[in-house]
């Protein structure tokens, strides 16, 4: 199917006009994913007609490229981990998840576009390809290569390998699970304080889970 070419506008009006699209689109993308938002919903609530949609993105997919790509939150990041080899593992972790969590006190758009990566990831749209998760890729492997170097490990084995899928686990129910987490345990995230104490609590978890491990591979315990 042939789409319109997308436009980028240069006056000032355009500039707004596409911007609230954008800033339409996120929320209902994130709330409702790729497939069952419309693009009547979001040209409602951006006050745009249609047409605008393709003209400043050329199609509906164009329009959730643009919401990926675009810097509507420029603080949302998938914390790294380099150099953290010299660094005690339970700072390492803290750091971690620290980092990871920090979207979380800053709010939308932050965390709406972070929830709508994470939504992405389980529940792929179809329109992005592979790129949407080559920071949380990367993320993994470095996790695992560090839990294997800590392990005393030349290589990450199917255990390593779970265990780095299960610590960035910990992390994401906060985001793709918010609105619960809002319903049932508001003060989890209640405010920054909050989220320093989740961060500090779940980098403790990911410690005991390798402690764990350790003490079952020394104890010789099958697979």
């Amino acid at each position: 199917m042939t789409t319109t070419s997308a436009h980028q506008p240069t006056r000032a009006d355009g500039i707004l006009a596409r911007r609230r699209l954008l800033e339409a689109a996120l929320p209902l993308f994130a709330a409702k994913g790729y497939q069952q938002t419309s693009t009547r919903e979001i040209a409602d609530a951006a006050g745009a007609n249609l047409a605008a949609i393709n003209y400043y993105f050329g199609d509906k997919a164009g329009l959730y490229r643009a919401v990926f790509s675009e810097s509507l939150c420029a603080d949302a990041k998938v914390p790294p981990l380099d150099a953290a080899a010299e660094l005690p593992l339970e700072i390492v972790l803290a750091g971690f998840f620290l980092d990871f969590l920090i979207p979380l006190k800053n709010g939308a758009p932050v965390d709406l576009m972070m929830r709508l990566h994470f939504r992405e990831l389980l529940d792929p749209s179809g329109v992005l390809g592979q790129e949407h998760d080559a920071k949380l890729a990367a993320l993994y492997t470095g996790l695992a290569g560090l839990l294997a170097q800590h392990l005393g490990l030349a290589d990450m084995d199917a255990d390593i390998q779970r265990l780095a899928h299960s610590i960035i686990g910990l992390a994401l129910p906060y985001y793709v699970a918010r609105d619960l987490i809002d319903r049932v345990s508001p003060v989890l995230l209640a405010d920054a304080t909050a989220v320093d104490t989740l961060a500090d609590r779940l980098a403790g978890y990911a410690l005991a889970m390798i402690t764990n491990e350790q003490q079952r591979r020394q104890a010789g315990s099958t697979p």
